[in-house]
């Protein structure tokens, strides 16, 4: 026998009221295990699990890299959330964009800032062309709601890159 059940107050008793310690005991072990796995649970939240955090937030580059992309990894169903993407081009030139996968299956583009000098929607997924500024430089800043559920891969890419692999995943 251990020491727990040698105290007088662990041991099972008929009376006042029946009790059966050594079950009891079983019974409070789960109930800790729960806790540290509740508290578990929310500091992953906390970190980003769920959506906006550490854990969800990356930052990827292609391997020439044209095409850096700065966006969430966890998403909730109908939340927001927000996706920059970086390229550098020929000082005012203009550059297609093609944005294919999963990426028009399982989100809506809510916003798109700045608007594309022309957009196309093709087999694969969606094409625009944008204008490089007087330094060279793109950004793209897109709102994305989720409305999927479960794993998404997109693929960001312009013309002669290898572009980006995204992995996206949303939450009910």
């Amino acid at each position: 026998m251990s020491d727990e059940t040698h105290h007088p107050d662990l041991r099972s008793r008929e009376t006042p009221i029946r009790e059966d310690m050594a079950y009891q005991l079983k019974v409070w072990r789960f109930e800790r295990c729960g806790w540290y796995v509740l508290v578990l649970v929310v500091a992953l939240a906390l970190a980003g699990l769920f959506s906006r955090g550490v854990i969800s937030s990356r930052d990827v580059r292609s391997e020439d890299g044209n095409v850096r992309v700065k966006y969430e990894m966890f998403y909730r169903n109908g939340s927001t959330n927000s996706m920059k993407i970086s390229m550098a081009a020929a000082p005012e030139s203009t550059v297609e964009l093609e944005l294919t996968g999963d990426l028009l299956e399982g989100f809506s583009i809510e916003t798109l800032q700045p608007q594309p000098v022309r957009s196309r929607s093709s087999a694969n997924g969606l094409r625009l062309w944008l204008q490089a500024d007087t330094r060279g430089d793109i950004s793209l800043y897109l709102t994305l709601r989720g409305d999927g559920l479960g794993l998404f891969r997109s693929h960001i890419s312009t013309p002669g890159s290898s572009g980006v692999t995204l992995s996206q995943f949303i939450f009910p």
